[in-house]
């Protein structure tokens, strides 16, 4: 089915204009880099949403969607390629642990994100999203708030991007025989 790119913009211009939905995106993106994307490109970096009705603005300049950093900031529009990553851990507030579950076959993602899942409960994490991601994949999401702001002395917030992949190859390995028995 070809939608024409005039119904397109006019989809996402009814959607965004919706109040619920600026005020769930804008605040999920405080303090965190959020770029509108336009097609396939993507708006200047860095960039924050001001108010939640930057976000129908952005959409009537052509943006289809939003994208923010796993990262939190203390002022995201201080990121600079130039800074050291002593400065990037002093402008750093947290970060959520993002997996991203794409496969070619969209069963297997949804079956990679179901046993995801019983690891985090089965370790006490209660707290947890999961959404779409578009094309066969989802993305789960654990937020910065469910982790300890600090584990034997080192400040979780400094552990960027090290120990999301900790987390992340642990969970692989945990999951990989039972996702392959599922297979």
């Amino acid at each position: 089915m070809n939608m024409d790119l005039s119904k397109i913009s006019n989809i996402l211009e009814l959607y965004y204009t919706r109040k619920d939905i600026q005020n769930v995106i804008f605040e999920f993106c405080k303090d965190r880099e959020t770029v509108p994307r336009y097609g396939e490109g993507f708006g200047k970096r860095p960039d924050v949403l001001d108010y939640p009705t930057d976000i129908l603005n952005f959409v009537k300049k052509g943006a289809t969607s939003f994208h923010c950093s796993e990262e939190i900031w203390k002022a995201p529009l201080n990121l600079s390629t130039s800074l050291s990553q002593r400065e990037l851990n002093d402008l750093r507030k947290g970060w959520d642990l993002l997996i991203d579950i794409d496969s070619k076959y969209f069963d297997y993602s949804r079956m990679a994100c179901i046993l995801i899942m019983k690891v985090l409960e089965y370790h006490g994490v209660k707290n947890f999203g999961v959404k779409f991601s578009g094309s066969k994949g989802l993305h789960l999401i654990v937020p910065w708030k469910a982790f300890p702001s600090e584990i034997d002395g080192i400040k979780t917030s400094e552990k960027f991007p090290e120990w999301p992949r900790l987390i992340a190859n642990y969970i692989t390995e945990l999951i990989h025989d039972d996702l392959t028995k599922e297979i």
